[in-house]
């Protein structure tokens, strides 16, 4: 092996800070090397890990980015089923929803669709 760990004597010594340095292991791999190698151990980092960014209230979080989440909630959606309803015309009324930010709603919520405005075609 490239990473020099070839005898499962290797792997118990890499453990775990060892193994965590190797590229593509993550704590998903070191969880999975725990149950085949060490039964009943589990490492926890003695770091915490950040907190992901949220807006409270809003079951939209983590779907779509933060920013376009606090955007929706400034204007009162903060449940896929409310963003269904306001689709594509009140989304536009909210301020700092543009063109990108609606792809990436069409994206995840609504796959193969893409509102194409009346007129000249451009969103704003």
């Amino acid at each position: 092996m490239r990473n020099g760990l070839d005898t499962e004597d290797a792997v118990r010594k890499a453990y775990p800070l060892g193994l965590l340095a190797i590229k593509g292991i993550g704590l998903m791999r070191l969880r999975k090397i725990e149950k085949a190698f060490f039964p009943g151990q589990s490492y926890v980092p003695s770091h915490a890990m950040p907190d992901l960014p949220f807006v409270s209230g809003s079951c939209l979080n983590g779907s779509l980015p933060v920013a376009i989440v606090r955007a929706l909630a400034r204007g009162d959606i903060t449940t896929p089923e409310q963003l269904r309803e306001a689709y594509p015309h009140e989304l536009l009324k909210i301020r700092s929803l543009g063109e990108g930010s609606l792809r990436e709603i069409e994206r995840v919520f609504f796959p193969g669709q893409r509102y194409e405005p009346p007129g000249n075609g451009k969103i704003r």
